[in-house]
């Protein structure tokens, strides 16, 4: 081997190394103390992992958006000179597998993608965000990268009401199935307007996802206004995860970060789901019009919640009004005699929940299980 070639070897591992340390130090919340490795990192041009957290970390958004479109266009010419000339094309050999293991050069080229739609996001830049979601599911219609959650969102703040709602509803119909639709959905047909029936409404109401049927209920009442069907979605929304509209009428702030939870990962529809759906889409949810449609419709008063204590008959005046168990944030107190009075009836009950989402939760990562829930004093409030 040649004196370069070797010298661009130990480049090359360096800058692996350099980027395994700056993700590390990006995870425990060092980002200043992250630049300096990820700038080495980035002395590979293919190192587009560097380039992608470099982007998050920058402050000024539109220069991470020039980022991320020079490493697109990199990535590209990368895949089309490895994988052929016709990779990109439809009915090519690598559209619509382009997660697929056989073809792992083309992941990093699909992170820069999802890194572009996350600061066309934080930049308002809502048409280009939505137009990278669609070619993203064209490019693996499978979406592991969970980007069909922003799609809805992303249609509605550009108008796009139709193809929102139309979306949404092809992928509740899909929901509990292993169905994958053509392009990942995104050949928008326009949306039905039928009511469901009310086997329907309660399969969808226990399977589908939460963050689907908000969109889908939103892009309806946008579509429609205050009709039949947008009540309905409004409904099975409330019950796929009540937390998403308390918050919403309770007018709580918006959450301060993305989690980056994968749907449906030991929490489906659980608390991490609906913290990430408001940090997405809850400016649309306070829209006045919106705000109060959902405050009048039968379905926000339906969230109103009941004390947990079983002696206790008092209900929430108003959303969020009650406060939830700290550890478990199953169950719900009017204040803290019922809270202290139920905890021997709630203990197993808590306990149990805590053990059971740790281990979904490990058994995800790949993790052994945790160590057995102990908790044997009171429980602490959470507020909403």
């Amino acid at each position: 081997m040649s004196f370069s070639l070797v010298t661009m070897a130990l480049i090359i591992i360096g800058c692996e190394k350099s980027l395994d340390i700056g993700e590390d130090l990006c995870r425990r919340g060092r980002p200043n103390d992250a630049v300096p490795f990820l700038t080495i990192a980035m002395k590979d041009g293919n190192n587009f992992d560097a380039e992608i957290q470099m982007a998050y970390l920058s402050p000024d958004l539109l220069f991470s958006i020039e980022m991320l479109e020079s490493a697109e266009k990199r990535a590209r010419a990368l895949l089309l000179n490895r994988l052929g000339e016709d990779c990109f094309d439809d009915g090519g050999p690598c559209v619509g597998r382009f997660w697929d293991a056989s073809l792992l050069p083309t992941r990093p080229y699909m992170r820069v993608l999802q890194a572009l739609v996350r600061m066309c996001f934080e930049t308002k830049q809502c048409e280009k965000g939505a137009r990278t979601i669609i070619e993203m599911l064209r490019l693996s219609p499978g979406d592991n990268l969970n980007q069909r959650w922003w799609l809805g969102p992303m249609l509605i703040r550009t108008g796009r009401f139709a193809d929102a709602l139309s979306f949404c509803q092809l992928w509740i119909k899909l929901s509990g199935s292993s169905s994958i639709p053509i392009r990942g959905g995104t050949v928008f047909k326009p949306p039905s307007d039928k009511l469901l029936v009310p086997e329907t409404e309660a399969k969808y109401a226990k399977i589908a996802p939460c963050a689907m049927v908000h969109n889908a209920a939103l892009a309806a009442f946008k579509l429609w206004g205050r009709c039949p069907q947008a009540s309905q979605l409004l409904r099975i929304a409330a019950r796929t995860n009540p937390d998403i509209l308390a918050k919403i009428i309770g007018r709580r702030a918006r959450p301060g970060e993305y989690r980056r939870v994968k749907v449906g990962a030991g929490d489906f529809n659980g608390p991490n789901e609906a913290h990430d759906y408001l940090w997405v889409a809850q400016d649309l949810w306070m829209a006045p019009d919106v705000w109060d449609w959902v405050n009048e419709d039968p379905a926000g008063a339906a969230i109103l919640k009941s004390c947990s204590r079983p002696e206790c008959d008092v209900k929430e005046a108003e959303a969020t009004q009650f406060k939830r168990c700290a550890a478990c944030r199953a169950v719900v107190y009017c204040g803290s005699t019922c809270q202290k009075g139920d905890w021997k009836r709630h203990k197993p009950e808590c306990t149990r929940t805590v053990e059971e989402r740790k281990i979904k939760k490990n058994a995800w990562k790949g993790k052994p299980p945790a160590n057995t829930y102990a908790y044997d004093s009171e429980q602490l409030f959470e507020s909403w």
